[in-house]
């Protein structure tokens, strides 16, 4: 979830609990203001320090994208800069106020160290945050649905969903447990990659594609029968949800939600380019050749770019701290493909066989050509 969402909630609610005087049309020129000018409203110092992060961590992503096109000794030398002055921000940011945990965490992850001590460093951060979730009563229980206590919700007035998008150190706990999975997928630590996965999928407001995770780790651990209940209880989840009914996760409440973004970034279970690549991949590792190309087609038509990141591995911008909302298709399928990216090399025949498959190769042609790269 990008600071851009959760600072400003967190700055309204705290105004808003402060001015319970203020009449509804009062209320919303707040809610329109504060997303304008969220420094207005940071009075203390612990706002400030979360207003400073969301800067520093737009000011990064923006640096990153204006890097895009430039030759590759030249990137790697500017990224590395960039990635010094971010680290010294973020450390000046977290002296000033320790509670601010994406800062930790997009600053061990962007440190020059080992996986290994990385995922150490951020089940630190995960810890210290949830220690402080239990301590602080706010209201958190890690044992309860979606990790709010009845009584939270009875004093705040609010959902679990409002609860979760305007508690930073909330935020910020989930983006941990949320990273740690994705390093652990990465690293071949696969069951504690699921895990840590399902752990990131009870919260509710926090819009995230964990499940994705899930389906790549049981894919790659060859078990079928656990992947397809898995995907069965996503099936369950969606028909409960109803038509026209807000997806699990989706922003809502404190946080505006842009219909175009997020049409893009919530995809039913049976369009996920995660579900259509781990699916192909099971197959694949079973020895089930047919019903594998049968696979591998449905996940080239029907995910934008499918054939090509298959086929020709493209650098992603490294998650800071975790997978950003995407505003074209394409987008989230390479995304899929890039986490993927240790089960299927670790399947050394799987993409050239992919490659052989009819359609395959024309269709990531077709692509490259359309998108230009």
């Amino acid at each position: 979830m990008d600071p851009s969402a959760y600072v400003p909630a967190y700055l309204e609610r705290s105004y808003l609990d402060a001015h319970p005087e203020l009449t509804p049309a009062a209320r919303e020129l707040v809610h329109d203001d504060v997303w304008q000018r969220p420094e207005k409203y940071a009075v203390t110092e612990h706002a400030q320090a979360l207003v400073a992060y969301a800067r520093t961590h737009a000011h990064l992503l923006a640096e990153l994208d204006r890097m895009e096109d430039l030759p590759d000794e030249e990137f790697e030398r500017r990224r590395g800069q960039l990635f010094d002055e971010t680290r010294l921000a973020l450390a000046k940011i977290v002296e000033a106020d320790c509670l601010v945990v994406d800062a930790h965490l997009v600053a061990a992850m962007l440190s020059d160290m080992p996986l290994d001590d990385c995922i150490s460093d951020l089940m630190k951060i995960e810890a210290r945050a949830r220690e402080y979730l239990e301590g602080s009563g706010c209201g958190f229980d890690i044992d309860a649905p979606h990790f709010w206590t009845r009584g939270a919700l009875e004093s705040s007035g609010l959902t679990e969903a409002q609860l979760t998008q305007s508690d930073p150190m909330m935020i910020g706990w989930l983006h941990a447990l949320e990273a740690i999975s994705q390093l652990c997928l990465a690293t071949a630590r696969y069951k504690a990659a699921s895990s840590y996965a399902r752990c990131v999928m009870r919260a509710a407001g926090y819009p995230s594609h964990a499940e994705g995770t899930v389906m790549l780790a049981l894919a790659r651990l060859e078990d079928e029968d656990g992947f397809f209940e898995f995907v069965r209880e996503l099936h369950s989840a969606e028909d409960a949800e109803g038509p026209g009914a807000e997806a699990k996760g989706a922003p809502h409440a404190f946080v505006p939600e842009d219909d175009e973004l997020a049409a893009v970034n919530r995809v039913p279970v049976d369009d996920s380019p995660w579900f259509l690549l781990a699916r192909t991949l099971l197959l694949f590792k079973s020895g089930r050749e047919r019903p594998a190309r049968r696979a591998l087609r449905d996940f080239a038509e029907r995910c934008d770019g499918g054939a090509f990141f298959l086929l020709n591995p493209t650098y992603i911008d490294p998650y800071l701290p975790v997978r950003p909302a995407v505003r074209e298709a394409w987008e989230l399928t390479h995304q899929a493909v890039w986490e993927a990216e240790g089960a299927v090399y670790d399947t050394p025949d799987f993409v050239p066989w992919a490659e052989t498959v009819e359609g395959i190769f024309d269709a990531s042609e077709l692509f490259a050509e359309r998108h230009g790269f």
